[in-house]
């Protein structure tokens, strides 16, 4: 059910982001246009346009992204996350890792995440590093920027096999099990993150990098629309997407719909101690918080 699941996602997710929802209307105008409704073919014409135009408006992205960036905090602490004893730092990787390209190309956005967590490392001696790549990943492409910085092989746990970030969460509670350690990830998928490993009864402590939307930007590029501005969009737009699917496992297992393995009592759901027909009326009555961008 889950892998199921995770296909539908992929597939479902190239219709619903900026580009593809673009795409998708231009088709169905073309096809109303063909059977003689040009007016409402045009209309949905310029409403692909004007659909493209605003995710691409630097305001666009930066007002989707800076919410999710906000939850997920300030640069993590070293001396503070030693203090309590963190051991792993956790970075998940975003990306596969194969031996065609350059050990800096092949981490691609995700070489940010691998410095925010090498500069921790280096500040908590005895810390492990843990890195994910996405199936199928090579373990020695994954590790070789890594020891390039510095990072002795004996301080590195290589995880190849995740398809996502839940199955990292999965194959990574073996590791650190229960007790507090670094989760390092871009800003804006930090509390999607955080939520999926604390459903799995795991204690992470965010290291949020790679923010994108904290400075404010000049006023001629906030309304122009450039290809920035849409990845920002869609960037937030996953995430939020994210947010949505939590919330629909979190009501089908509640409902005795999907069933899911290795996870705690308060699986994504935000009200885990209701009744399944108390839960439904109170989920489907609430606007759910991720919708709030201001």
């Amino acid at each position: 059910m889950e892998y199921f699941l995770f296909v539908t996602k992929k597939l479902v997710s190239v219709i619903i982001y900026p580009v593809g929802l673009t795409l998708t209307l231009i088709l169905v105008a073309l096809i109303i246009s063909v059977k003689n409704c040009k007016r409402s073919g045009m209309v949905l014409f310029i409403l692909a346009g004007l659909t493209l135009f605003a995710f691409s408006l630097g305001w666009t992205g930066n007002a989707l992204l800076k919410p999710l960036e906000d939850q997920a905090g300030p640069y993590a602490n070293p001396g503070k996350l030693q203090a309590i004893g963190v051991r792993y730092i956790v970075v998940l990787g975003g990306t596969s890792f194969t031996n065609q390209r350059s050990a800096s190309d092949i981490w691609d956005r995700s070489v940010l995440r691998l410095l925010e967590s090498v500069q921790l490392w280096k500040e908590m001696p005895g810390a492990k590093l843990v890195l994910s790549g996405g199936a199928p990943s090579s373990a020695e492409a994954m590790a070789a920027l890594p020891a390039w910085l510095g990072v002795p092989t004996e301080s590195l746990i290589l995880e190849t096999r995740a398809l996502d970030t839940d199955d990292e969460a999965r194959l990574f509670m073996p590791i650190v099990g229960n007790e507090p350690f670094a989760l390092v990830t871009s800003a804006s998928h930090m509390p999607r993150s955080l939520r999926i490993f604390r459903s799995k009864g795991m204690n992470p402590l965010p290291c949020p990098c790679d923010f994108r939307a904290q400075t404010r930007q000049p006023f001629f590029v906030a309304i122009s629309p450039s290809a920035d501005g849409l990845y920002n969009s869609q960037l937030a737009l996953h995430e939020y997407y994210g947010q949505l699917a939590l919330y629909i496992k979190g009501l089908g297992r509640h409902l005795g719909i999907f069933k899911f393995k290795n996870h705690s009592s308060n699986l994504y759901e935000p009200f885990p101690s209701l009744s399944k027909s108390t839960f439904a009326r109170k989920y489907l009555t609430l606007k759910p918080a991720f919708f709030r961008i201001a």
